[in-house]
């Protein structure tokens, strides 16, 4: 449950137990040289506690730095003289100490609020801290930062940010995130840009609300910004809980959510052919934005283009996945390592391996013809198990979403005994556990085979790979 930290005063959740442990050390670094180790603990610098990782750096890159660790219960003080660039190669297991501050607003689309009890405990922290926007790409609305935020996102140049702008029209931007402070978004963003400070902005789309009219208003607007490094807009999604909610106004809980002018705020997943005026919308703006640029600049969710049976566009379209992060590009960055992996491969190298990748159903058909031709070329014999989202109603389509039960439940009867592939993005990187809490080992005991998350089809023959010299290894004991 969200408190106020000691530390910052602020609300947050997600408090460690103990701060600024120190969960690795860089071979080589300044840390290393200086003897501190995994398990220590930084209590201070420069006389003052920490807040969080980008305190410690930018503190840390002073000409002079006296700190604190704390080493096997024993507090020893370093002081030091540096050039100001110096590696210290420290990794914290809690990136702010404090926390995670959490959100403000009341967005009428808002994820959390659209799932049920006794999933993943990190789910039901409705964060909104502009440091893991930093250092995770993490979107946030600006609207908890008081002026000690500014001024230090400022002074430490914290960059680049992730801003969710959904719009710039301000009475319906106040309607979308439930929160009056979100009215001054353009002052926001230009305040960054005086500041030096790079961005990305995300706009969720809701059809017949900040699409059309509305969207080109918001990229009319936010085209202005020279620090804006790249726009993506993805499509609204609602759990069957969310729908529920919907049908209940249980949304509508704040005066400024309620009406924007003539009208009141519906929230539904895209038709395909609202989809597709969206994608035609977005060329012509891509095209003017390649002109005035040099690059695409604005980018959607491949949502629109699965959705509309539509190809995704080419690699050089997504100028470098600025927010692959987002899930922008992630099929077309799936399917450029497909073909570089088959370029790197000998033919027939993985001759007769099994297993099984799932995937949900948006990305089935596209999964199907990829793992075709990983199979062509090296002799494998995969298959794809496409899943319907059972958890949270088949609206929701993405593989990131699909939970351990979702996974049990397609295949339990499905033939083979090779492992099963998922998507790294259902499983978490701390816990090791599936969106409904159930760890990867338990989905792999209930189905009687490996549950191995990857990426890309390259960690999938690797894996292979690595299974392949392990048989061969125990058949060379044996002989």
């Amino acid at each position: 449950m969200p408190v106020v930290s000691p530390l910052s005063h602020r609300r947050v959740d997600l408090i460690p137990s103990t701060t600024g442990i120190v969960s690795a050390v860089a071979p080589g670094s300044l840390a290393a040289e200086l003897g501190i180790a995994a398990g220590d603990r930084i209590v201070s610098i420069n006389g003052n506690p920490l807040l969080d990782a980008i305190d410690f750096q930018f503190n840390a890159q002073s000409e002079q730095v006296s700190f604190e660790v704390e080493h096997q219960g024993i507090i020893v003080r370093h002081d030091l003289e540096l050039e100001g660039d110096e590696f210290w190669g420290i990794t914290f297991g809690d990136p702010t100490f404090d926390g995670v501050r959490i959100c403000e607003n009341a967005c009428p689309f808002c994820f959390i609020k659209q799932i049920p009890k006794g999933m993943r405990k990190s789910l039901y922290v409705m964060d909104d801290d502009f440091r893991y926007s930093m250092l995770y790409g993490a979107f946030v609305t600006l609207t908890n930062l008081d002026e000690a935020d500014w001024q230090r996102i400022e002074r430490e140049k914290i960059s680049p940010m992730h801003v969710s702008v959904h719009a710039t029209n301000p009475e319906l931007r106040v309607a979308l995130v439930g929160n009056p402070k979100g009215a001054q978004v353009l002052e926001d963003l230009a305040r960054l840009e005086r500041a030096g400070i790079d961005f990305h902005a995300q706009l969720v789309m809701v059809p017949g609300v900040n699409d059309g009219d509305e969207l080109d208003r918001s990229l009319e607007d936010l085209s202005q910004f020279k620090r804006l490094l790249s726009i993506a807009a993805v499509p609204v999604g609602l759990t069957r809980y969310g729908l529920e909610r919907q049908s209940k106004q249980v949304r509508l809980s704040r005066t400024c959510m309620r009406t924007l002018p003539g009208k009141q705020i519906s929230v539904r997943r895209y038709e395909k052919d609202e989809a597709l005026a969206v994608v035609e919308q977005a060329e012509r703006w891509q095209a003017r934005f390649r002109v005035e640029r040099g690059e695409t600049f604005f980018h959607l969710g491949d949502e629109y283009y699965l959705m509309c049976d539509l190809p995704v566009p080419t690699a050089d379209h997504y100028d470098g996945y600025p927010q692959i992060e987002d899930g922008i590009g992630i099929t077309r960055h799936l399917l450029e390592n497909l073909d570089g992996m088959i370029r790197r491969t000998r033919p027939g190298s993985l001759a007769g391996a099994t297993g099984t990748i799932a995937c949900a159903t948006l990305i089935g058909p596209t999964m199907i013809e990829a793992v075709d031709r990983f199979n062509a070329h090296t002799g494998a014999e995969l298959d794809v198990a496409v899943v319907e989202n059972q958890f949270f109603g088949t609206e929701i389509n993405v593989s990131g979403l699909l939970t351990g039960e979702d996974l049990i439940a397609r295949l339990s009867d499905h033939p083979g005994n090779g492992p099963v592939y998922i998507s790294n993005r259902m499983v978490s990187d701390r816990t090791h556990t599936l969106l409904d809490d159930l760890p990867v080992s338990e989905v792999s005991e209930r189905l009687g085979r490996d549950v191995v998350p990857c990426g890309l089809m390259s960690d999938v023959a690797r894996d292979i790979r690595s299974r392949i010299r392990a048989r061969s290894t125990i058949l060379m004991a044996s002989a």
